[in-house]
């Protein structure tokens, strides 16, 4: 791909403009102002207008207060506000306010007769942490500037309290959900992606305007997840011009080295940012440009046998956004971004050579628009269309050969070689949504019974996927028993064959391509939230939402059809009725989004099946790797020609060109789907979406005029996880061959659980005008037995009730400390001013930060056949999971790091407007730790080598005789596996 330096010309922004002509737009979810309004006796005054006014605000909004003093001023644009309060025979009231995104500020103003004094200027609210029952953070940009983090959302998100980067590629667990449950939003479009749930890159740092982080106590506005939610809003323009442009640079050879790193690339990467905004019509057109190029060039490494090889990372950002008043009263805000990116040497798992190394390409883009309109002053309507569009090509590599592209892999780790998963040049992967929502609300004030906000939507979501999925160029995947790694870094399998060990020949066909179509799971869903103030003590929220499913998987099967009510309800107490001190409590239901790789698992249309044999064919090395010393060593490509032959002969299928249906035909398959009714998968009635309980007990403390405390306490406790069960004596015939009957759906929940139990702290002080401390700490636990989510696939089914018994949930499927689990994290940090005055602005942040350990245990598989009455199955499990050891008995190192970050700018003014240009270098890990974060878990068990069968319903395994710990337990086997070394970045660029 040649590479596009489009953003370092002027040409780029001329091309971003026309992008502005386009029919596409985006909601910027917006934050409230609400309080009340009282005399100096604590009346109520009614008719007092208040006028906010903002930079992120096209014109003012006004409103009066009703008969009890209250207001509420809606759909108010994230950003610094001034608010007047005005009646006649009264002195004026001024105060500034931060409203955030998807949050509500409190302002209640004692307002003093004129006599008195003709304005109060009344202290700034400027606090970004929620005092409502709502357990959110927000972080701005000019924050997240000054701190030696990373400027995009997943950095600013990892920041609060009850977020922990434990799940599978250290993706995000908020309050205890799977890393794919969580609802990303960028200016109100959702940006997860449709297989694994996390968020597409769809942004541009210095685009960013701020990002706010909900944990709990969340209203029955937002739905579609179990985690927590994500609200991102990019900058809008104004009605002055502004802009920047910034060079971010990185070298790998400015990292250290980790106790494996072998070397580094001493070459500098560049990323480009610009952003250009400001008005075409002041108070009622403004447009918003924003650009980003990066060429990264890195030296990776292979796992276990450390290969070098380069890797290229090329992607291009755009965005144009519009926002639009024609009146104080309607707006309309359109954006349009899209990324252009790909990849050459793409690892997936656990790469041990070259060859399974490829290439891929990602293209993006989303687009929508969000209607404003405020019909009265107490009547406010929205709404939204969006669209988000993501495809996936891999280039080089899985070529559709045999031999070639069929990549080997391990029974139990996730080593690959050979050849690369998945299909260069087979069809392209789709995975978009749409989404459209209108919402209205309501402001009701009452004498007696106090204010109504009322909120009411629908919202209907669209999750389409096409995908035929190739697993890989040849459509085999083979597993074996063991390798080993010999001279030049060569890795070798190891087959026992004959029927002695665990490998296997795994065919995943695609069946009925020509009547593939995409996916189209739809979520319907209907809310109604009400704030109520009943007085200056005490506040509820009473909220419920309704959710329906209706998905219709790839070969237009309905795969669910299921509805589920969600209450929301809370309250607060203000102990003194003066926002000092409040104590909030809140109970909810969350319902996750179905996730497309379950409820598309027994597609027929275009779909994958499966049919997998255990390999008793010829031994390849039984001895490991003894045959180096008589240079007999069978090659990987002998070795997979080998297996390839052997299912050859055995079942005489090619799965390149002949019919898949005739996998049904081969006796002894372990599992299989094929398309139309002959399955022998079945929904099992619905398919519902999982979902969790959640109750929480807050307080949030005012430290005097320069900060704010809050702790809450978070209990959620899921069920209907997604589930396989096999019964005996429950078959079906697939193409005149029986097979036992898998039934998918939200089985086990009397077997299979996950808590979560929390305590979420963040406070801010400012302890003088230049100088701001801030933090959060998180002591959590996260027990059950269902991970439910893997790197390579995202959310999995588990099988409690499949072939129940083959194993007993005592070792199978024990309760313990799950994978995503971490006991403590604490982030503290503080900035200081060094000198900010007219011409320089100097400014150092130091960033402290402390994780706790996530568990690990030491499990492997064993074969109970033995010792069971098969009770009436076709194709009882060969191994079944067991835990050698409790669930999370091991623990990897604690984490501690010091980041350090220092901010210059000099400023100058020139045409009316105020220039600065800025240097910002970075210390990451200053004293250059280097915890283990990522440990092996590899065990042997007697399914994979030589140690001793057991019983495991009537004998408890001994170590070093039934089972027994590699020699790399608990070790890093690569570089990533180590805490990210001491690391220095700077950017430089100028602003105005």
């Amino acid at each position: 791909m040649t590479r596009r330096n489009w953003i370092r010309t002027p040409v780029f922004l001329a091309v971003a403009a026309l992008l502005l002509a386009m029919p596409a737009v985006a909601q910027n979810p917006t934050g409230t102002l609400r309080g009340t309004i009282t005399d100096e006796q604590g009346s109520g005054l009614p008719g007092v207008t208040v006028t906010a006014t903002s930079p992120s605000l096209q014109g003012e909004r006004s409103t009066q207060s009703e008969g009890n003093g209250d207001y509420r001023l809606r759909s108010l644009p994230p950003g610094t506000y001034q608010v007047v309060f005005e009646l006649e025979g009264f002195s004026s009231a001024v105060q500034a306010i931060k409203i955030s995104a998807a949050q509500t500020a409190l302002s209640d103003i004692e307002m003093q007769l004129s006599e008195i004094v003709e304005t109060i200027n009344v202290t700034a609210n400027m606090e970004t942490i929620s005092e409502t029952t709502t357990g959110a953070s927000t972080y701005d940009s000019d924050e997240i500037e000054k701190l030696a983090v990373a400027r995009n959302i997943i950095q600013s998100v990892a920041l609060a309290p009850g977020v922990h980067q434990t799940g599978p590629n250290d993706n995000v667990s908020i309050s205890g959900a799977m890393s794919f449950e969580n609802l990303w939003l960028v200016n109100g479009v959702v940006i997860n992606e449709n297989l694994r749930g996390q968020p597409l890159a769809l942004f541009i740092e210095d685009a960013i305007s701020e990002t706010t982080t909900s944990t709990s106590g969340i209203s029955a506005e937002y739905g579609r997840f179990t985690g927590g939610v994500v609200n991102v809003i990019t900058k809008s323009g104004g009605n002055d011009f502004s802009g920047s442009l910034r060079v971010n640079f990185t070298n790998d050879d400015w990292v250290s080295k980790t106790p494996l790193t072998t070397s580094r690339t001493d070459e500098v990467n560049e990323v480009f940012e610009a952003t250009f905004g400001g008005p075409i019509w002041k108070d009622r057109f403004w447009f918003f440009l924003a650009g980003r190029d990066r060429e990264l060039n890195t030296t990776e490494q292979t796992v276990l046998t450390n290969i070098e090889f380069p890797q290229d990372d090329i992607q291009d950002r755009l965005e144009a956004k519009a926002t639009i008043s024609l009146t104080p009263s309607h707006s309309i805000i359109g954006s349009y971004l899209e990324i252009n990116q790909e990849t050459t040497n793409s690892t997936f798992l656990d790469n041990l050579d070259l060859d399974s190394l490829t290439s891929r390409t990602d293209p993006q883009e989303i687009k929508s628009a969000n209607y404003t309109g405020i019909l009265s002053p107490s009547f406010f309507v929205e709404a939204q269309y969006s669209e988000r569009e993501y495809g996936i090509a891999n280039g080089a590599g899985g070529e559709r050969d045999l031999i070639v592209g069929s990549p080997l892999e391990t029974t139990f780790d996730s080593s690959t070689w050979h050849a690369p998963f998945f299909c260069g040049g087979c069809e392209e992967e789709v995975r978009n949504n749409e989404n459209f929502l209108v919402k209205g609300s309501y402001f009701l004030s009452t004498a007696d019974a106090g204010s109504h906000d009322i909120t009411f939507g629908y919202d209907t979501f669209t999750d389409i996927r096409f995908a035929v999925n190739h697993q890989s160029g040849s459509d085999f995947r083979l597993a074996t028993d063991d390798f080993f790694i010999g001279p030049n870094n060569e890795v070798f399998p190891v087959l026992l064959g004959e029927s002695r060990g665990s490998a296997w020949v795994s065919v995943w066909p695609v069946f009925g391509l020509d009547d593939a179509r995409p996916t189209d799971f739809v979520t319907n869903s209907f809310y109604v939230n009400d704030s109520w103030q009943l007085n200056d003590k005490w506040s509820f929220n009473i909220g419920v939402r309704y959710d329906e499913n209706d998905a219709t998987d790839s070969g237009g099967g309905t795969t669910a059809d299921d509805s589920k009510v969600s209450p929301r309800l809370g309250f607060s107490y203000d102990v003194k009725g003066d926002g000092d001190m409040v104590v909030n409590a809140s109970y909810g239901t969350y319902v996750a989004a179905l996730a497309n790789n379950r409820a598309n698992a027994v597609a027929s249309g275009g779909a994958i099946g499966r049919a997998i044999l255990f390999y008793d064919g010829p031994p390849v090395n039984p001895d490991g790797d003894a045959c180096l010393a008589t240079n007999s060593c069978i090659s990987s490509r002998q070795a997979v020609e080998t297996m390839v032959g052997w299912w050859l002969d055995t079942t005489n299928f090619n799965p390149i060109t002949d019919r898949p249906e005739l996998i049904a035909n081969i006796p002894g398959v372990l599992f299989l789907r094929v398309p139309g009714t002959e399955t022998n998968q079945f929904i099992d009635g619905t398919l519902k979406s999982p979902s969790a309980d959640e109750i929480t007990v807050g307080l949030t403390k005012r430290l005097g005029s320069k900060g704010l405390f809050r702790a809450d306490l978070v209990m959620r406790e899921w069920e209907d996880f997604y589930s396989n069960s096999t019964a005996p004596n429950d078959q079906v015939l697939v193409e005149g061959s029986p097979q036992d009957r898998i039934l998918v759906g939200n089985r086990g929940d009397n077997v299979l659980e996950r808590d979560y139990l929390g305590v979420h702290v963040q406070a801010r002080y400012r302890l003088t005008d230049r100088f701001t401390l801030a933090g959060t700490y998180t002591w959590s636990e996260l027990e059950g037995n269902i991970n439910g989510e893997t790197a390579g696939s995202g959310p999995v089914t588990s099988s409690p009730n499949s072939y129940a018994e083959y194993s007993d949930p005592s070792w199978n499927t024990p309760v313990g400390k799950l994978l995503a689990d971490q006991t403590h994290k604490l982030r503290f940090w503080g900035v200081y001013d060094i000198i900010d005055n007219e011409r320089h602005n100097l400014n150092v942040s130091l960033l402290q930060s402390f994780f706790s350990g996530q568990p690990y245990s030491a499990s492997g598989f064993v074969d109970s056949r033995p010792y069971v009455t098969n009770p009436g199955y076709i194709s009882p499990p060969g191994t079944v999971t067991y835990f050698f050891s409790p669930r999370g008995a091991f623990e990897s190192d604690d984490v501690t790091r010091t980041d350090l970050a220092l901010n210059y700018a000099f400023n100058w003014n020139a045409f009316g407007k105020e220039f600065e240009v800025f240097i910002q270098p970075e210390i990451l890990n200053v004293f250059n730790e280097d915890a283990v974060t990522d440990p092996d878990s590899s065990i042997d068990d007697p399914t994979n080598s030589g140690l001793a069968a057991f019983n495991p319903f009537t004998e408890t395994p001994v170590e070093g005789v039934n089972w027994a710990k590699k020699d790399t337990f608990g070790q890093a086997l690569v570089q990533d596996d180590f805490q990210l070394a001491r690391t220095f970045r700077f950017s430089v660029g100028f602003r105005f």
